[in-house]
């Protein structure tokens, strides 16, 4: 990890012209490997590097939305560490709700008949494979905690956000990306973590959304045509499919929906972060720690420098 000791070396000699201009941090998408991302804002932080506008997709949007809600990295800790975020991706839904989704509404009725009306069912086709891998309740209804009140305190403007806030989604009907600016915060976080098969996708403005890495997994493009910083801060912990393994899955599903993504910040425009990971699953969570401590403690000779 010595590349981040040049970067915050390189950031630390610009200090002075930073102060003075707009920096934008965007945050790639890749699972549990985003976590990563809450280190970099750490160390951003504490070395007095401003963020002025933040951009993400799929995990960096959730990232990125926390942190322009204004979470600080160890609300952000805390909340990936929670038992709330584990049902969250897991689908396991909370013991007091289980009745409203699992049980039968109670009845005054004794008995009850049930008819079989088999000619009006002729047009119902049977479902054999879920939607998603992860039941999408749990998820739903944490999401509307989560974000309800940032939405209501912006009025749906996410340039009104703690931080000025982009993230994107995609539309696979048109093929094409979403940039989501404005509406509901959760929903457009949502939208963009709602990998193919593994998280049931939402429909907004009537199109069906889905990850947004499908077609944009860094979203400089937006934060420069949307924000126009001065400096564009990029982290990325992900990188375009590799070749499919027969007994991958994943990989498959990955090659078949994920187009490639520039993972590139011309020099002239800013400095780019990037950390690979070969042991690290989409969804690892679990190992938030281990994530956020390779980056945070690797830059701390560089902090005793400046």
């Amino acid at each position: 990890m010595r590349k981040i000791f040049l970067v915050l070396i390189t950031l630390w000699l610009i200090i002075p012209a930073i102060h003075a201009q707009k920096v934008g941090l965007v945050l790639s998408g890749g699972g549990a490997k985003g976590m990563t991302h809450i280190g970099i804002i750490r160390a951003l932080e504490e070395n007095n590097i401003p963020i002025d506008y933040i951009a993400g997709t799929s995990m960096g949007a959730i990232i990125g939305s926390l942190y322009a809600m204004g979470y600080s990295p160890d609300d952000m800790v805390e909340l990936l560490k929670s038992e709330d975020f584990k049902r969250w991706y897991s689908g396991e839904v909370e013991e007091k709700y289980v009745y409203h989704f699992k049980k039968n509404l109670p009845t005054p009725e004794f008995f009850n008949i049930r008819f079989s009306f088999k000619d009006s069912l002729k047009s119902l086709k049977p479902q054999f494979l879920p939607t998603s891998v992860v039941n999408p309740i749990q998820m739903n209804l944490v999401f509307v905690d989560l974000y309800a009140r940032a939405t209501a305190a912006c009025k749906g403007d996410f340039d009104k956000l703690f931080v000025p806030f982009r993230c994107i989604a995609s539309d696979v009907y048109n093929k094409k990306q979403l940039v989501m600016k404005e509406g509901d915060l959760g929903d457009a976080v949502r939208a963009s973590m709602s990998f193919p098969f593994m998280f049931k996708p939402i429909e907004i403005d009537n199109v069906l959304a889905y990850d947004g890495g499908i077609y944009n997994n860094f979203p400089t493009d937006v934060m420069r045509d949307d924000f126009h910083p001065d400096v564009i801060i990029g982290s990325v912990v992900s990188t375009n499919p590799t070749k499919p393994k027969e007994n991958d899955l994943m990989s498959q599903i990955e090659n078949m929906v994920m187009q490639k993504t520039d993972y590139s910040i011309p020099d002239s425009m800013g400095i780019l972060m990037t950390f690979k990971y070969d042991n690290v699953n989409l969804m690892d969570f679990q190992r938030i720690d281990e994530l956020h401590d390779i980056i945070y403690f690797s830059e701390l000779p560089v902090k005793d420098k400046l």
